[in-house]
């Protein structure tokens, strides 16, 4: 029993070393952009500052998809789950903390799964985080004062 829920450490390590890593990379690919893209005039049109935004969301999306996927590959590697679309809707589900129902892995893989849960859980608040200091940044949602 013991040497179960060490492997599940193990693999617990690889999958969130792997998900760190990808939000690492992620974040400073994305802050990159948005400095790039909202070095415009000192007044940045709005409509400008939301599609920057628009696009901060779906590639944070993009990021959360690839974690997701590692904890999928794990699921496949290990035996726990064996396909990989049913593995994929089960990581998902998990890493968001919805929650399947309809599958479940090997009763041993269990702990590992609930495990995932917590990992989506950070690293989707991690990225809330983020959007929220993206918002401050491009000054969105602020009164400017007008000039009389």
């Amino acid at each position: 029993m013991t040497s179960i829920i060490l492997l599940q450490l193990g693999w617990l390590a690889v999958g969130l070393t792997a998900a760190v890593l990808i939000q690492i990379a992620g974040l400073s690919l994305i802050s990159r952009l948005v400095t790039r893209l909202s070095s415009r005039p000192e007044e940045m049109a709005q409509t400008w500052q939301i599609t920057i935004m628009g696009l901060v969301v779906y590639l944070l999306f993009v990021l959360h998809l690839a974690q997701i996927a590692v904890y999928a590959a794990i699921y496949v590697f290990t035996g726990a789950i064996t396909s990989v679309h049913t593995a994929l809707y089960f990581s998902a589900a998990t890493f968001t903390t919805i929650g399947g129902g309809v599958v479940q892995t090997e009763e041993p893989w269990q702990f590992f799964a609930s495990l995932e849960g917590l990992s989506g859980i950070i690293m989707v608040g991690w990225s809330i985080s983020f959007l929220v200091a993206v918002t401050n940044r491009l000054g969105m949602w602020t009164q400017k004062a007008s000039k009389t």
